[in-house]
């Protein structure tokens, strides 16, 4: 199974930066502080480190089969049975990781910002309208960032210039207190958001031209560090590591800080409206990969009837998965950087080693 069409590189390095990011500047920087407490920030740029080996993996599979998907090649480095195995292994794995999305997505809306309003009534509107976008393709959603990005960028600046007169130095010292360790932990519970760093993998196919995946790759990760470390960063210097531990959504606290005056106050609201418009095109792209996998498992020569239906099957997932936020956050800081790292990195890291022992490389889809 095939789409058609492509996307620049610069759309695939900002589509990257929309699979980590929304989640990952509201969720990361608290879970940080309680591991690496001051020293988050430089556990940031480990686990950057640490994305770039995946980054490798995916762009090496991607010169050895060029115009090929991660599901396609699964079968052609493995064989059809055990082929279509990893595949699907691969479809499930986004699939769930999708429902944590549309959770944590309901989940900060409920306990945040309207918690008369019930779970399913944010879960399904974030999702009606990502399946819009996932049902017109891979093009359409990357458009969509080419009008959302700005203003995420903008944004940011002005919080974090905006957050300055709240900053105290002292909240960073002193450096490595408790030595390395705290740090090396931190940066594994970083994982979960930088591995998604294989979605490339999915939709790298259709960058034209192909050659120009490693960019997009670099891009995406020294971005995606790059907004990461400095959200990090304020957190601690405006709350302190001590007070950061216990804001579970510590983006949205950094953004509530804000003001100027009279003049510029509750700028949180627009945090949501750019927050929000982030986590669709997450889902939309999640849901995008997950029906192309499924389709190309399946052997289907048309993805977008299969959208809808997985687009209401992980809302249903979703509902079920967590009971509250602190089930959330539990399952951030113990399961997923294990599982993660197997099918982000291990699974991937093996179906290179296959293929490098058998030879195996196409020139063409």
């Amino acid at each position: 199974m095939r789409e058609e069409g492509y996307i620049s590189p610069r759309q695939a390095s900002v589509l990257l930066w929309f699979a980590i990011l929304p989640t990952a500047i509201l969720f990361l920087p608290a879970l940080l502080t309680l591991r690496a407490r001051q020293d988050s920030w430089l556990a940031v740029i480990l686990a950057t480190l640490a994305a770039g080996i995946p980054a490798l993996v995916i762009y090496l599979l991607a010169l050895r089969f060029p115009h090929y998907t991660l599901f396609q090649y699964c079968e052609l480095i493995l064989g059809h049975l055990a082929g279509k195995i990893v595949a699907m292994v691969f479809v499930l794995a986004f699939f769930l990781l999708n429902a944590v999305v549309i959770r944590e997505f309901s989940e900060f809306l409920t306990t945040a910002v309207m918690p008369e309003t019930p779970f399913l009534f944010f879960a399904c509107s974030i999702v009606a309208v990502a399946v819009y976008a996932a049902r017109n393709g891979l093009e359409v959603i990357a458009r969509c960032t080419d009008f959302i990005m700005p203003l995420l960028v903008a944004f940011f600046v002005v919080i974090l210039l905006f957050a300055t007169p709240e900053m105290s130095l002292r909240n960073i010292l002193p450096f490595l207190e408790n030595g390395i360790r705290p740090v090396l932990g931190g940066s594994l519970i970083t994982w979960p958001f930088m591995g998604q760093v294989i979605i490339l993998a999915t939709y790298g196919a259709f960058v034209n031209p192909p050659r120009s995946l490693g960019w997009s790759l670099i891009t995406g990760l020294l971005g995606i560090a790059f907004f990461l470390g400095l959200v990090t960063m304020g957190v601690i210097l405006v709350f302190g590591a001590c007070e950061a531990t216990s804001l579970t959504f510590a983006g949205y606290n950094l953004a509530r800080v804000v003001s100027l005056g009279q003049f510029l106050e509750r700028i949180e609201v627009l945090f949501l409206a750019i927050w929000v418009a982030g986590v669709f095109i997450k889902i939309a792209l999640n849901l995008y990969v997950v029906a192309l996998g499924l389709a190309t498992v399946t052997g289907l020569k048309e993805y977008r009837p299969l959208v809808a239906p997985l687009g209401a099957l992980n809302v249903a997932l979703a509902a079920y998965m967590y009971r509250n936020i602190s089930e959330i956050r539990q399952d951030l800081l113990t399961v997923e950087p294990g599982w993660t790292l197997t099918w982000q990195f291990i699974l991937p890291l093996l179906l290179l080693l296959v293929a490098w022992v058998r030879g195996q490389r196409r020139t063409g889809a």
